[in-house]
C-alpha cells in the first residue's frame, strides 16, 4: 500500500491515491508527497512503536493506580516500600518513554507521523 504525506502539516494517508483534501489541515491533493518504500516503512514501523507506548503507558496508569491503594493502605514497612518502588519506577519509566518520543521528534521521525502532534 502506498503512504502519502501532507507537506503542510505531516498527516499520513494509506492508499494509492492521496486524498482530494487533506482531512487534518484541508490542503489540496496536491500539496501531498508519495514516500518511497524505505520513509513508508519508516513511518509505519514509527506508527507501531507510538501505539506500543500508549499501551504500555495505559497499562501503568492502572498498576500506578493499584499501588496508591497499597500506599493507602499504609500496611507494614515491607509492603510500603513495594507500593512506594513501584511508583517511582512508573514515574520513572513514563519519563523514558517521554524522552524517547521527544528525541525521536527531534530527529523528524515522530514530526513526520503526529498526526495530533501531542505525546502521550
Amino acid at each position: 500500500m502506498k503512504m502519502w504525506r501532507c507537506e503542510v502539516c505531516g498527516y499520513l494517508h494509506e492508499g494509492e491515491e492521496p486524498p482530494d483534501i487533506c482531512p487534518k489541515c484541508g490542503a489540496p491533493k496536491e500539496k501531498f508527497e508519495l514516500l518511497d518504500d524505505e520513509e513508508t516503512q519508516m513511518m509505519k514501523d514509527a506508527l507501531l512503536t507510538k501505539e506500543k507506548y500508549k499501551q504500555v503507558l495505559e497499562r501503568l496508569e492502572e498498576i500506578n493506580r493499584l499501588a496508591e491503594e497499597g500506599v493507602a493502605l499504609d500496611l507494614d514497612d515491607g509492603c510500603n516500600k513495594i507500593f512506594n518502588k513501584t511508583r517511582d519506577d512508573i514515574s520513572e519509566i513514563h519519563k523514558m518513554i517521554k524522552e524517547e518520543l521527544e528525541n525521536h521528534a527531534q530527529e523528524c521521525i515522530w514530526v513526520k507521523v503526529a498526526s495530533d502532534g501531542e505525546l502521550p
